[in-house]
């Protein structure tokens, strides 16, 4: 039976519960759970991060801390990452993967409108690829470069000095572009990762090195195209990549199993507030880059905001940070959008 008297004190705190998406205390595990564990948004380092208007971004240490979880739970027999992302930073997808191959249950990826490059080389790390029919995957790649804007600053008469020690040590500086030495260095470090990327997946999928390099350079595929050249496994839906995941585990009726949400979903006084929790914000990442794009809209007279348009234009500003931090990205270079 559902209770909702929520009269009194008491009534009150009970709703403070129900509406933060706090669970029952007295609910008792379930001796076998499908752990669903969402990747959303470009892939980041350090821990995650969700906006008020819904623009949101995967950081390794919120996944990582996510599928630790699920490992250690004994009620948990199988895990799905549900993958909706062009990638990111090369460190944060390779610490996501590692975390996967620890994992000593099933693991099914779930790829959803995207999963490529970073996305896609966390799906490597799983037993099984499931993709949508129009999934956009594949991107095995590196890109990368950085943003220097040490002239732009002296136009306006801000002036800066680097003081640096080592030929290399002014690659992540902004305020000057590569030197020949910085861009040899850089481009060795891509192609590193590069090798590392397709060795992952001639591991993951078991594919040949010949095969994989008609697949790689940063080719992107529909699912349908990745299935028919095996980057994935099947065609199919969240559904049906967790009950793929209940049958590798061998549980009775995967249907019938219940669900473990990770990271926890936000419960409504967190969703209005914007915080990870009820005492902890989300770091700045999402809320700066929203916090731009609204104060972009006012400067050009928009009265109200849209939060659609905010959205879209957050999700430029994160990728923009990324293209402009200096390392190494396994990154979707383009921004497709079908309409």
């Amino acid at each position: 039976d559902v209770d909702t008297d929520f009269s009194g004190f008491t009534g009150l705190m009970k709703l403070v519960d129900v509406l933060s998406g706090a669970e029952k205390k007295s609910q008792k595990k379930a001796s076998k759970r499908i752990a669903i564990i969402h990747v959303q948004g470009e892939i980041v380092d350090g821990r995650g991060s969700v906006g008020m208007f819904g623009g949101s971004a995967a950081g390794s240490e919120t996944i990582t801390k996510a599928i630790r979880q699920a490992t250690e739970d004994t009620s948990v027999a199988a895990l799905v990452m549900r993958i909706n992302s062009p990638g990111g930073s090369a460190l944060a997808s390779d610490l996501i993967w590692r975390e996967l191959d620890r994992c000593n249950k099933p693991i099914v990826a779930s790829l959803s409108d995207t999963a490529a490059s970073g996305g896609y080389y966390i799906a490597v790390g799983a037993d099984e690829i499931v993709a949508a029919p129009g999934t956009l995957t594949g991107s095995i790649g590196v890109v990368g470069g950085k943003i220097a804007i040490g002239d732009a600053l002296d136009r306006y008469g801000i002036h800066t000095d680097v003081v640096s020690r080592g030929r290399n040590a002014g690659w992540l500086s902004s305020q000057q572009p590569f030197t020949a030495s910085e861009k040899d260095a850089f481009r060795a470090t891509m192609e590193d990762i590069y090798r590392l990327f397709t060795s992952k997946v001639a591991q993951g999928r078991q594919l040949d090195r010949e095969h994989l390099d008609t697949l790689a350079e940063g080719r992107v595929f529909t699912g349908r195209m990745a299935q028919a050249a095996g980057l994935v496994d099947m065609l199919g839906t969240l559904e049906d990549a967790v009950l793929r995941a209940g049958q590798l585990a061998k549980i009775p009726d995967p249907v019938a199993a219940e669900r473990l949400l990770l990271p926890k979903p936000r419960g409504l006084f967190d969703e209005f507030l914007g915080v990870s929790g009820i005492h902890q914000p989300y770091p700045h990442e999402a809320q700066t880059s929203e916090a731009i794009a609204i104060r972009i809209f006012k400067l050009f007279g928009q009265s109200g905001v849209n939060d659609a348009l905010v959205t879209r234009l957050s999700s430029k500003f994160r990728l923009l940070s990324l293209v402009a931090s200096g390392q190494p990205l396994m990154l979707l270079p383009a921004v497709v959008e079908i309409r």
